[in-house]
């Protein structure tokens, strides 16, 4: 799908999302320019960034609870995403993403590069994608991009818990210092209602291809296809995960402990296994994943 360009549009009213801790000097840099690019051209831009994940979301909430919000503009990565998406799933309101994160997944699987005009962007048609919903003990969480557990989901814990500033290279530090504790994980999912069994190193539910910061876990998603896109690194040891994590490939290598499926629903039927979701912790199981078509309206695509 394409977006439907930059033609000139009436000013808006949009909410602006960034880091609540600041970012790197490069973030804040990206993301300043494109609050004053809006503004310049003619935008009311309002500021929902808070001190904390917990009060950006709070006040994104209460702008949307009093119908102020024409769009939502989000100058970060997949954990503001993330943020935004639980408010936005399933209403009329856009949004525009402006990757300026360490993790632009969900952004990169809809081909939103960095340094795209984001003036195009907000005045561009927006178009439905998917998104996976999350339930869990009447709780309900949505994810745009992958669902994992397993081996990944330990290697994102340790990395969200440092504050070495080493950039990009913090998940091979956390990957480095989780391997000791490396176990798999055996799963009983529900499959579209179909029993399956996992001997799982690493289990990827996804809505797009990404996670990690560019780890092509489900190469098959797409964000408008209405299919979870499972993937399963199975029966391997440290070497053997390893060998999908270094590459990159995250389970997309054609070999043997690959398992993948596609359908509609999946339910984790084991009990006390941890999910993340764009990078964040969301829910422990026993738990449901459905696809939602169009459940998103996201402006300035150029392709997904």
């Amino acid at each position: 799908m394409s977006s439907a360009g930059s033609r000139s549009k009436p000013s808006m009213r949009i909410h602006v999302l960034r880091n609540p801790s600041g970012g790197s000097k490069p973030t804040r840099r990206a993301a300043a320019q494109a609050i004053g690019t809006l503004r310049g051209g003619g935008h009311e831009v309002i500021e929902l960034t808070g001190t904390s994940s917990e009060e950006s979301s709070d006040a994104l909430h209460a702008a949307i609870s009093s119908a102020e919000v024409d769009r939502v503009l989000v100058a970060g990565g997949d954990g503001l995403v993330n943020l935004a998406i639980q408010h936005l799933a399933q209403t009329a309101i856009p949004l525009t993403i402006s990757p300026t994160g360490s993790g632009n997944d969900f952004a990169t699987a809809l081909g939103i590069e960095p340094g795209g005009s984001v003036e195009a962007a907000v005045n561009a048609d927006a178009q439905p994608v998917d998104l996976l919903r999350v339930s869990s003990l009447g709780d309900v969480h949505w994810v745009a991009s992958i669902a994992i557990s397993g081996f990944p989901a330990s290697i994102n814990a340790r990395a969200n818990s440092m504050s070495l500033p080493i950039g990009g290279q913090i998940y091979t530090v956390a990957a480095a210092m989780e391997l000791p504790r490396f176990r798999r994980l055996e799963l009983e999912l529900l499959v579209d209602g179909e029993p399956v069994v996992l001997d799982s190193a690493m289990l990827a539910i996804g809505n797009t291809r990404f996670f990690g910061g560019g780890m092509l876990a489900c190469p098959d998603a797409r964000a408008n296809d209405g299919l979870i896109h499972l993937t399963s690194i199975e029966g391997v040891g440290r070497a053997g995960v390893l060998r999908h994590l270094a590459g990159r490939t995250g389970g997309t290598a054609e070999r043997e402990e690959v398992t993948r499926l596609t359908a509609k629903r999946v339910e984790l039927a084991t009990p006390g296994v941890e999910i993340w979701g764009d990078g964040e912790a969301i829910a422990t199981s026993p738990l449901a994943i459905d696809i939602i078509p169009g459940a998103l309206l996201v402006s300035g695509l150029t392709g997904h």
